[in-house]
């Protein structure tokens, strides 16, 4: 065997040690992939159970955006059929955690469109569920009930329905 024939052979050789090596590598990540994102996961369910041992005090309310709530908060602008202002928990009552996933979008099964929400208003549904009775599409610009018997469900961050908003 040639001298050059002998170094294709040892090149080859390497590349296809190189190309196991990179393959092990590669597996070896994702398998550390998974494992962080299984802790990820882990670490979010026992946060919303640490948050969930401490009650809500509905009491500590604004409106979104801060300020007090107003005796006129609810009546309803004819241009948007948004309300004037919405109740959210305060920023301290926030702050204690969420007992659900912080989510920020629901569909609305009537239409089949998507709203979004505030920071604030989305971090009330997560701290307290059950806190609104209803909830507005901005497609439909009307404000419906929210709960078991809802037409709205949340739509998570990869596109797919989440459960339905209140529950």
């Amino acid at each position: 065997m040639s001298d050059v024939q002998a170094r294709l052979k040892q090149a080859q050789a390497d590349v296809a040690f190189y190309e196991s090596q990179r393959d092990q590598i590669s597996k070896n990540l994702n398998d550390t992939h998974r494992l962080i994102s299984d802790a990820h996961k882990k670490l979010e369910e026992v946060k919303r159970e640490a948050a969930a041992e401490i009650p809500v005090d509905r009491s500590a309310r604004e409106l979104s955006g801060g300020g007090p709530v107003t005796e006129d908060h609810r009546e309803i602008n004819p241009a948007t059929g948004m309300q004037k202002g919405y109740v959210v928990l305060s920023e301290a009552e926030r702050s204690k955690g969420f007992v659900r996933p912080y989510r920020d979008a629901y569909r609305h099964a009537k239409c089949g469109k998507i709203t979004t929400m505030s920071r604030d208003l989305a971090a009330t549904y997560a701290r307290d569920p059950k806190f609104y009775s209803g909830t507005f599409c901005s497609t439909c610009r009307a404000h419906f009930p929210v709960g078991e018997n809802s037409e709205f469900t949340w739509y998570e961050m990869d596109g797919s329905e989440g459960p339905k908003v209140g529950t």
